[in-house]
């Protein structure tokens, strides 16, 4: 009998961002195996179209009320109470009320942390609060030793770690565009676009490329919106450039700097401990806080681009700290812990 595993996120898979990529990996990898049988539920929240996939796919209305993120229970019932294993995605306020109602009839779940949910004030609040109820219920799956501390710190049990991954076979060797410096997804406020803005302001001389969705601000000529880019045109931008800036003010895990590193970019990013771990300390990654230590640091990039030698060294280097995080590596480490959940 295949173990039947059911993941259920808020966010259409539409959407696109890291967790749906996530998710759509994971469940591709499982079905593989005649081991497992996996499939998927979202809600219909922030749809941008209809998708085709090659698993089981199910959409739900989302339900909308005062702030929270509801839905009907009654909609994934079945498909929760007859899997071996849910896997749920604890992220939007609200969404975590119809599963824990219903819990005792859920043979087993695992919450994963995959989304950082302490942006305001009111998520501070309410998602300390969900930690007494939910820290003694099922398993707790996050990616990082950082998040790890924090949870066994609140008396959480069945925590396990478990990284992000990457598909290494999607980035290839090309010849490195040395004007090309690019920031991949900063289109927002928390993402740090007003960091880009500021060195785009000082640094005229410089051009950063960046790509997602459209940003809300007008942008000045050297700091360039390249859009939504498609997964092929995505991967071969990052495979020719030579430098990724992520500004972010906050990541649980971010695919981005695992694309980065395996495309052999230097990496400028905020100086944020979830990143300072994933980056292991290699030289070809380097860190700031300030506006100031931002230009400073690209700076510096800037000057190693003009060493091709030690440009190489360093692009290396991204690559092989990459390989630790290899998609089919980190997958398998999943597929086991799912065994073990399954068993216990």
């Amino acid at each position: 009998m295949s173990i039947e595993v059911v993941f259920f996120n808020i966010p259409h898979l539409s959407v696109g961002r890291g967790g749906e990529v996530w998710e759509t990996q994971v469940i591709e990898y499982l079905n593989k195996s005649s081991e497992f049988k996996a499939k998927l539920i979202t809600t219909d929240c922030c749809r941008i179209q209809n998708v085709v996939t090659s698993f089981e796919y199910k959409v739900i209305p989302l339900k909308k009320y005062f702030g929270l993120h509801l839905f009907d229970y009654n909609d994934i019932k079945n498909d929760f109470e007859e899997a071996d294993i849910v896997y749920y995605f604890n992220s939007f306020i609200g969404s975590q009320f119809p599963i824990l109602k219903n819990i005792k009839n859920i043979k087993k779940i695992i919450f994963g942390y995959h989304a950082k949910n302490d942006w305001n004030y009111i998520q501070r609040i309410y998602y300390r609060f969900l930690s007494y109820k939910i820290r003694n219920i099922g398993y707790h799956h996050v990616l990082t030793n950082y998040h790890y501390e924090i949870l066994v710190k609140r008396r959480f049990k069945n925590v396990f770690i478990i990284p992000n991954f990457v598909d290494l076979s999607e980035f290839k060797r090309v010849e490195k565009d040395k004007n090309l410096i690019i920031a991949p997804g900063a289109v927002t406020k928390e993402k740090g676009i007003e960091t880009l803005l500021n060195i785009a302001k000082v640094k005229k001389d410089l051009t950063i490329y960046i790509t997602g969705n459209k940003p809300s601000m007008k942008l000045p000529e050297n700091l360039k919106y390249l859009g939504k880019l498609g997964r092929e045109e995505y991967t071969k931008l990052l495979s020719k450039s030579s430098i990724c800036i992520l500004p972010t003010y906050g990541e649980m895990f971010p695919i981005t700097l695992l694309e980065c590193l395996a495309s052999g970019n230097l990496v400028l990013a905020r100086d944020l401990p979830v990143l300072r771990e994933i980056s292991g300390g290699i030289g070809s990654v380097a860190f700031a806080t300030t506006n100031n230590e931002f230009i400073v640091k690209l700076q510096n990039f800037m000057k190693i681009l003009n060493n091709t030698d030690k440009f190489d060294i360093l692009s290396n280097k991204s690559i092989e700290r990459a390989k630790l995080f290899d998609k089919n590596i980190i997958l398998e480490k999943f597929k086991t812990k799912l065994f073990e959940i399954a068993k216990e």
